[in-house]
């Protein structure tokens, strides 16, 4: 029998620290009424001169609130899922400008047998496995202008992503970094990210999985591997894990002089074995925690 145990956690980098601005990232991780769990992470547009922090915490939220509204992962992330996001956005509950709701998504939803992945803009997702590998997979945009779910409420911004020159000429680059196996890169076309972006996993000898908004790889002098890698590093599952794990590798980086220069926002899924807790609190790590993942399955929500 496989559970899962779920946090988040969420900083302000150095860039907006140090220009009195506000942290534009935002992170959530809950169980939901059936048992499954799920995370999210947000993270504002920086070049939108808007207040995207509100539009980060919204689109979290609203995330969140349609996942309330599920009964399986089938019901997560289809074109009728992402549509009600986009409804929920068009209210523009908070007020303010169409500007403020430009915010990527990195979301997960899992039961007791598979993870589903979702991202709509840009962003990360890693993973460990039982040999101790780890891989991270992130998003790269032609000049590094994602498309928004916000964009409903910018309706001339919208029809030009989804005009034939684009979906012609533009791709999205998803590059995998993994141990000892070196960087991969796969070309994805633009259309095939305008509903989001979702990757299925089975949860066959669960190990960790964790989503990360595009600030892993803007820790200075640290590879986005040897972030993800770092992140990964769980001595347990109790409690505010990810906000302990992250709170301690900050801390080390900052000692070698590696400083997040963009906000930063994680949520992480734990699986371990049924049977007694061990970990950090009988003096070590839990054995239980860790496991194989099985084949992935990605694809562009049509």
């Amino acid at each position: 029998m496989h559970h899962q145990h779920v946090d988040h956690y969420f900083c302000i980098g150095s860039s907006h620290a140090r220009a009195g601005e506000p942290c534009q990232d935002y992170a959530l991780s809950g169980t939901l009424p059936d048992g499954r769990v799920y995370g999210i992470v947000t993270d504002g547009c920086s070049v939108a001169n808007a207040r995207t922090d509100l539009g980060a915490r919204v689109l979290a939220l609203c995330m969140e609130a349609e996942l309330q509204h599920t009964t399986s992962l089938d019901d997560c992330f289809t074109p009728a899922f992402v549509q009600r996001i986009r409804q929920r956005l068009l209210a523009m509950p908070l007020g303010g400008t169409p500007q403020d709701y430009l915010a990527s998504i990195v979301t997960f939803c899992a039961d007791g047998n598979a993870v589903r992945l979702f991202m709509a803009g840009d962003g990360a997702y890693a993973l460990h496995r039982l040999d101790g590998s780890v891989q991270v997979t992130d998003v790269a945009w032609p000049d590094n202008a994602p498309y928004y779910l916000g964009y409903c409420l910018q309706p001339g911004v919208a029809a030009q992503f989804a005009s034939p020159a684009t979906k012609v000429s533009a791709s999205v680059q998803l590059t995998t970094h993994s141990t000892g196996a070196g960087s991969s890169t796969r070309e994805i076309p633009v259309q095939q990210f305008l509903n989001g972006w979702t990757v299925d996993l089975p949860l066959s000898h669960i190990s960790a999985l964790t989503i990360c908004s595009d600030g892993i790889a803007q820790i200075s002098g640290l590879k986005t591997l040897d972030v993800a890698t770092t992140c990964l590093a769980f001595k347990n599952f109790e409690g505010s894990f990810v906000k302990r794990r992250t709170l301690k590798a900050l801390a080390q980086w900052e000692k070698a002089g590696h400083i997040p220069q963009d906000d930063f926002s994680i949520a992480a899924l734990i699986g371990f074995t049924a049977g007694p807790p061990q970990g950090e609190a009988a003096g070590g790590s839990d054995p239980r925690i860790g496991g194989a993942w099985g084949p992935a399955l990605e694809q562009g929500t049509p």
